[in-house]
């Protein structure tokens, strides 16, 4: 109950705050109706409660926001493995070679491993050997995590 109270005196500050600074003008009638419809909202939801019928949304809400989190975590592990194939891509390049790259991650973000091919062997600055080496130190990861197709 408290809670509810609560909500409904910083809807109403918000709501005279709002009136306070609209301008007059067209938006002036969609931010009433928006603040109304706030407020209608956390009316319902409050009669709801009293009348027991809105238990079941914090689990269908905790769902939801499950499974936002595995989409969101998703999406990150794929962005962290195209910044490190991007990665090393471009120092495959400053060694010389032209380079294509695959990353492989766990789902703690870690390395798995990295499949990269390397073509063209005319003025390379670092074998296959030492652009391996010089990866696993920089992505602080094991040598062997780094498969290379080398010329």
């Amino acid at each position: 109950m408290n809670a509810f109270v609560r909500q409904l005196a910083v809807l109403s500050v918000l709501w005279s705050v709002v009136e306070l600074l609209l301008p007059d003008g067209r938006t002036q009638p969609m931010i009433r109706m928006t603040m109304g419809v706030l407020v209608m909202t956390a009316l319902i939801t409050q009669a709801g409660r009293w009348m027991g019928t809105v238990e079941e949304m914090p689990a269908w809400s905790a769902q939801l926001t499950q499974s936002a989190q595995v989409q969101y975590h998703q999406t990150a592990l794929k962005s962290l493995a195209n910044q490190v194939e991007g990665y090393c891509v471009r120092q495959a390049q400053r060694a010389g070679y032209q380079a294509q790259a695959g990353v492989w991650l766990r789902q703690d973000g870690a390395i798995e491993r990295i499949e990269l091919r390397l073509s063209g062997d005319q003025n390379v600055l670092m074998n296959a050997h030492e652009l391996q080496e010089h990866l696993a130190q920089q992505l602080q990861t094991a040598p062997e995590r780094i498969r290379l197709e080398a010329p």
